[in-house]
């Protein structure tokens, strides 16, 4: 919430100096004018907790700038005090409160009935300030709950729809591993070719359906750090041929560490199938790869750090907001990478990517308490 304001408008100096001398004890920001004309300006940019308005002013007078403020600006609803050393006008306060004046207050000021006033004002605009933040707050809940119900029907239809197509894609690689058994040589290559693109969209699918939460597997079964992490190093260990080169540093204390293997492992399987995806014949020969592992006090923190790779700026767009992009070679590219995140995040944990020049950084950080045993 903004700190209220208060708005002033007098044209003679020493009255402004004496009203922000009354209004100090109070914790709030004092606007100054000098006149009518800068009161409508300062209404049209600001909303304020009372406005002080001098009835007579060169110019625009206070009735008038008043009925201008009540007309033109965000300020419509504003207590509006006149103050005037008039007392001999009897029309006067027929006039102001026509306008919406909620008081008038004649000179010389007695400050402490002023200040009464103002803490009156003061605490109904904190009153309606907390139920308009409640009203924000209940909208973006409901904002929040039509997503989370979008998102769940999503997953169901993947779901259903994925279930269907495992089961054509086994009828189609049942017929297609028949067919190999009884053909000849110049068809068995194309069945062969058929049945790596069946076992491709397979993982496809699985992949698809990890990312919206589906087939996870329990996380009942634990393992020993070090072991998870190993199987982590082996998954990566296919992409190393030739001249390339794997470094693992796991702490030592992981080796203590008992943790939950799902959806850990599952995590980082992802991310070492997503940096498989992404090395080609070009790069695999100059590719480094370091995995460091360490447990701090409440954290296991993973780096994953690859020199010679380099990560397209859609990929990454793609991972930090997976339904934000419409570029679907991205989407796919990035698609398991972003699983992974979805999956840490829902540990409280945090997947961040550095892509530099010629080097890709993944860092995860996993909170203890939601993976240790």
């Amino acid at each position: 919430m903004n700190r209220p304001k208060i708005l002033i408008v007098d044209d003679v100096e020493e009255n402004l100096i004496l009203l922000t001398f009354a209004l100090k004890p109070f914790d709030v920001d004092v606007v100054r004018a000098t006149n009518g004309l800068e009161a409508e300006g300062a209404c049209s940019r600001d909303e304020f907790l009372l406005i002080i308005l001098d009835v007579h002013m060169p110019g625009r007078s206070g009735i008038e700038a008043a009925e201008v403020i009540r007309s033109e600006t965000q300020n419509q609803r504003t207590p509006i005090i006149f103050l005037t050393a008039d007392t001999t006008a009897s029309d006067l306060p027929r006039s102001a409160y026509q306008t919406g004046a909620v008081d008038v207050m004649y000179k010389p000021l007695e400050a402490a009935r002023l200040r009464a006033k103002v803490q009156v004002f003061l605490d109904l605009y904190l009153e309606r300030a907390k139920v308009v933040d409640l009203m924000e707050n209940l909208e973006a809940s409901q904002a929040e709950l039509v997503v989370q119900e979008k998102y769940q029907a999503v997953a169901s239809l993947i779901g259903s729809l994925s279930h269907q197509f495992n089961n054509q894609l086994c009828i189609a690689e049942g017929h297609a591993s028949a067919l190999m058994e009884v053909s000849d040589a110049a068809h068995t290559a194309s069945l062969s070719k058929i049945t790596s693109a069946i076992s491709t969209c397979t993982d496809l699918l699985d992949t698809m359906q990890t990312f919206v939460g589906i087939n996870q597997a329990g996380e009942t079964d634990a393992l020993g750090a070090s072991e998870i992490l190993r199987d982590f190093s082996k998954a990566l260990e296919v992409i190393v041929s030739g001249n390339a080169h794997l470094q693992v540093d796991i702490d030592p204390r992981l080796s203590e560490l008992t943790l939950r293997v799902q959806p850990l492992r599952k995590i980082l399987l992802l991310v070492a199938q997503f940096v498989r995806g992404e090395v080609n014949p070009e790069v695999r020969e100059a590719l480094e790869i370091e995995v460091h592992a360490v447990s701090m006090a409440t954290d296991l923190i993973v780096n994953l750090r690859c020199r010679g790779l380099r990560l397209d700026s859609a990929v990454v767009s793609v991972v930090d907001d997976f339904f934000g992009s419409d570029n679907v070679l991205a989407q796919q590219q990035g698609l398991g990478l972003a699983a992974a995140k979805s999956m840490v995040q829902e540990l409280s944990g945090t997947l961040s990517l550095d892509p530099q020049a010629g080097v890709l950084n993944i860092k995860m950080q996993f909170p203890l308490a939601r993976i240790a045993v």
